[in-house]
């Protein structure tokens, strides 16, 4: 009987994740001009050596509030994750629909979406980018609200602000495999706030702003092993509430050493969206 990824055994990997080392100066990602290009990073980055853990197998299994990652069975009738109308058209609606019920969210605002592709050939044929092999969070305490004002119309801003409101990503593998260059997702619980480190999102007409990460002791660091095309991950990178559920949630690609010979490069797509509990 073929392996699936309930009956694979665990497999906590033995890696290193790409940290940044805080100088005391303020970091900077000088944003590519190209699309497709590499960004430039100053300041700098080790590799430290973890333990990244097969979170399908977790008791309790990690939750969005609590961890500020979940694996869900979201199945997508989007044939062609390369074709952007058919991505906006197909499944930006049943990204909608299934985060409202299953957050409880009265707005979902869908804004963008990314393609990440290892392999460098289908990378310049479908002007798509390559995974992020540093650890990050996608907002901070400044960008996350700022994007809500960059997003919506004054009036329904000022709604959001007014109440809670979270941005969240919904990742999915498109290829055969994401096991080559998985993502890797800290527990935002083992986090601490030393560990995000501010830094500037320098583009050619704008700067923004983004959390990069890091090593601390304490963190756990975790994987869904196997990952097949009816799932997805929600991914939590940023939460006006402060009440005690996860805010952030840092995460970064690696490589998984114990990948088989053969295995795919990754293919992977990233929709961000803005939930509204108001």
């Amino acid at each position: 009987m073929a392996e699936t990824s309930e009956t694979r055994p665990p497999t906590d990997v033995a890696t290193e994740l790409s940290f940044f080392v805080p100088d005391g100066a303020r970091p900077r990602v000088l944003m590519s001009a190209a699309y497709t290009g590499e960004n430039r990073r100053s300041g700098t980055f080790r590799d430290e050596p973890v333990t990244i853990h097969d979170a399908r197998r977790a008791q309790p299994p990690p939750r969005l509030e609590r961890e500020g990652f979940e694996l869900v069975d979201f199945a997508s009738d989007c044939a062609d994750f390369y074709d952007a109308a058919e991505v906006e058209a197909r499944h930006y609606p049943e990204i909608e629909a299934f985060l409202k019920a299953h957050t409880g969210a009265g707005h979902v605002h869908i804004f963008d979406h990314t393609l990440r592709v290892q392999d460098d050939a289908v990378r310049e044929a479908n002007d798509t980018r390559g995974p992020v092999l540093t650890v990050h969070n996608d907002y901070t305490e400044t960008s996350g609200p700022r994007r809500v004002r960059d997003l919506l119309e004054p009036d329904l801003a000022a709604k959001f602000l007014a109440g809670r409101f979270a941005l969240v990503n919904v990742w999915r593998s498109i290829g055969e495999s994401a096991e080559r260059l998985p993502l890797a997702i800290a527990d935002a619980r083992t986090m601490r706030m030393d560990d995000f480190v501010a830094t500037d999102l320098v583009y050619e007409d704008r700067t923004g702003e983004i959390y990069q990460i890091a090593h601390s002791a304490g963190q756990r660091w975790s994987y869904f092993q196997g990952l097949e095309p009816h799932e997805a991950v929600l991914l939590k990178c940023f939460d006006s509430a402060t009440d005690g559920r996860a805010r952030y949630t840092a995460h970064g690609a690696f490589e998984n050493p114990n990948a088989q010979p053969g295995t795919p490069p990754r293919a992977s797509i990233e929709v961000r969206t803005l939930l509204g509990f108001v």
